[in-house]
């Protein structure tokens, strides 16, 4: 099992460009269009069709202007010049990224009281409006709808926090939903674990069609969702931001730096 960038150093990928991969899915998806089947694309949306980082540089920015934290000088110190760019995963890694000593008093406290406000609002619906788009992200999106592509946006959001703000989000941006050959499939529960909730829905996405390919920006979904959809499928690990949860090194996968060749 391995973590992040030993997860990629150990992981087998196909040695082709980005927009080599693009390419290639555009290429897979005309042949099953040709041959009269439906084919389908799976995306997955934060960090992957979706920069996040505004996000929770919003929420934390918000945090250090709270009352809550104006006691809390020396965590404000050394986040004073806090920018979009020095977000990361989660809030550990933005601590880690400014030598915050968070696991130390006294700012193991203020580390906790900030990632409990960053979780009550990045996990809900109000502050998706801060997302944008991955570069290129929504052209192609469109371009595979339009050439008869079954999209379906498969994401570890829950349907009773963040629902109706990723339905407007995507609607926003111009990305295809609420039409013909698009799908949206969230968590009905919270407190389910993406990766047995994305296997599940694989398999069952597997029945509807041919399943091209897959975009996933985190190592343990991307894995367990490659075995559920079979070998036939083109599972493409975008390599933006992931957590550091263990993930098996992959085999025959996909890379890719973004949606822009």
């Amino acid at each position: 099992m391995h973590v992040r960038e030993d997860w990629i150093k150990n992981t087998e990928f196909h040695p082709h460009s980005t927009a080599d991969v693009l390419s290639e899915v555009i290429t897979r998806a005309q042949a099953v269009l040709e041959a009269k089947k439906l084919p389908i694309v799976v995306f997955d949306l934060d960090s992957t069709l979706f920069d996040v980082s505004r996000r929770s540089y919003e929420i934390l920015r918000e945090w250090l202007a709270h009352p809550e934290s104006k006691s809390f000088t020396e965590t404000l110190q050394a986040l004073q010049d806090v920018a979009p760019s020095d977000m990361r995963y989660s809030l550990q890694d933005v601590w880690e990224r400014k030598s915050i000593p968070f696991q130390s008093e006294p700012f193991l406290k203020h580390f906790k009281q900030a990632k409990d406000f960053w979780r009550k609002r990045f996990f809900g619906n109000e502050y998706l409006k801060h997302d944008e788009p991955m570069p290129g992200a929504v052209a192609f999106v469109q371009k595979l709808h339009q050439m008869g592509v079954q999209i379906v946006y498969l994401t570890g959001r829950d349907v009773p926090l963040m629902a109706f703000g990723t339905y407007d989000q995507l609607k926003a941006h111009g990305l295809p939903i609420e039409v013909e050959r698009t799908r949206l499939i969230l968590k009905p529960k919270r407190q389910m674990d993406d990766l047995d909730f994305k296997t599940q829905a694989a398999k069952t996405i597997s029945g509807w069609g041919e399943v091209v390919a897959s975009f996933e920006n985190e190592p343990k979904n991307l894995v367990a969702m490659a075995e559920a959809f079979g070998p036939k499928t083109m599972s493409i690990f975008i390599h933006t931001v992931s957590s550091d949860h263990p993930a098996p090194a992959g085999k025959g996968i996909f890379k890719i730096a973004g949606f822009q060749a």
